[in-house]
């Protein structure tokens, strides 16, 4: 591709222009890899450092991705798609499958649940001021999805309520904690999510194997009884680049 020297554009912004195009129509299509440096500068007909330049920018715009070792790639989709419409119905639990496993699974995709962290502790004012309580227990938890690490979950119940039920210290039922709440009478009436956007904590960008600052979406999540009661606050971080999340409902009559 010729560069035009004459434009008030950058070369290395008209790189990345060209390799941004060249993206969109499918000429590097997602999980392929992009042509070497070196094919680049003979390509573009400029230096190695302008050819890097347009890269940085398209790395930043997250259309491209370093695999240290392999180099440059176009990201493939993201590898987990929840249907958050679906993914906690009982027929889900009746499965035996957390939301998670059933989604993995039907997508052929291996995954795995490392435990962090069961205890009992004095829970964060934000958490128990949902809760009702001030003390509760909490289960961390890092998701991986084909072995990569695509998310830090910790769930946390009331103390008085993990008592009853025996979570932390191990009692399971099909369908997971949400079973475990139903199975022991604690019916789940209906589920609110908070779902936003924002660059990964150093700590955060280090157990999901993220670039520092990498984009992340942060998630909480109360189940909710009958009675109004939250049996459980999820809150979760997740490397935005390896999720997709899909909400269908219906059209409000009024």
């Amino acid at each position: 591709m010729a560069i035009d020297t004459q434009s008030d554009r950058p070369i290395y912004q008209q790189i990345a222009d060209e390799l941004r195009t060249r993206i969109r129509q499918g000429i590097y299509p997602l999980g392929q890899q992009l042509p070497s440096e070196a094919e680049l500068v003979e390509d573009f007909g400029v230096s190695r450092l302008t050819v890097r330049r347009g890269l940085a920018v398209l790395q930043n715009e997250g259309l491209v991705e370093i695999v240290r070792g392999k180099g440059m790639f176009v990201p493939a989709p993201p590898p987990v798609i929840a249907q958050r419409t679906s993914r906690f119905s009982r027929a889900a639990r009746r499965s035996g499958k957390g939301a998670l496993a059933a989604e993995a699974e039907a997508l052929g995709l291996s995954w795995r649940s490392e435990e962090i962290e069961v205890a009992t502790i004095d829970l964060p004012d934000a958490i128990a001021g949902v809760l009702g309580e001030p003390r509760g227990a909490v289960r961390r938890r890092r998701m991986w999805v084909n072995d990569v690490p695509t998310q830090l979950a910790d769930s946390y119940l009331p103390e008085s309520l993990d008592q009853e039920i025996g979570w932390s210290s191990g009692t399971q039922a099909p369908g997971g904690i949400y079973g475990l709440l139903e199975a022991n009478g604690h019916l789940i009436a209906r589920f609110r999510e908070e779902l936003s956007g924002r660059r990964a904590a150093p700590e955060e960008a280090v157990a999901l194997q993220l670039t520092a600052g990498a984009p992340v979406v942060a998630l909480i999540r109360h189940a909710i009884s009958h009675s109004g009661r939250v049996l459980e606050y999820f809150d979760s971080v997740a490397a935005a680049d390896k999720h997709t999340y899909i909400y269908e409902f219906d059209a409000p009559d009024d």
